[in-house]
């Protein structure tokens, strides 16, 4: 004789109970995932000045990824001349310009700073004290006629 279950029948309120315990232990376990990718992407931190050789313009850095070269954080500086960025573990070269048409994007014209590339990889936890940034006129080459 096979037998039915019927919600409000002993078997039914068994079977909800398993359930909410099942998808309360779901949750317990997605959350326990949650909190370990976080501790995934460890991070250390990179300390700088910018010299604006008396620039009134705001100062942008960039962290630019070596491998790829695409741009992995920007810290906008405005009045303030020193800078921290936290980076995840990785290699790393850093730029620095005025930025005074306020576009967000270093123009060719604005005061730029060389290109540094750290030797070392930024490594977790670590704290890394950058050369003082300083930023000058780009130089025009005329055109030979």
């Amino acid at each position: 004789m096979k037998m039915q279950d019927y919600y409000g029948t002993r078997q039914s309120a068994w079977r909800r109970a398993l359930a909410h315990i099942a998808a309360t232990g779901a949750v317990v376990a997605l959350a326990a995932c949650q909190t370990h990718v976080a501790h995934e992407r460890p991070t250390g931190t990179v300390l700088g000045r910018v010299n604006a050789n008396g620039s009134a313009a705001p100062v942008m850095v960039l962290a630019l990824d070596r491998g790829t070269g695409k741009i992995v954080h920007r810290a906008f500086l405005g009045k303030r001349t020193a800078f921290s960025m936290p980076l995840t573990a990785g290699s790393y070269k850093f730029y620095a310009c005025a930025d005074a048409d306020l576009d967000g994007v270093c123009g060719s014209a604005e005061p730029r700073s060389v290109l540094y590339s750290l030797s070392k990889p930024v490594m977790p936890g670590e704290i890394i004290q950058m050369p003082t940034f300083r930023l000058a006129r780009p130089q025009t080459v005329a055109a030979a006629r």
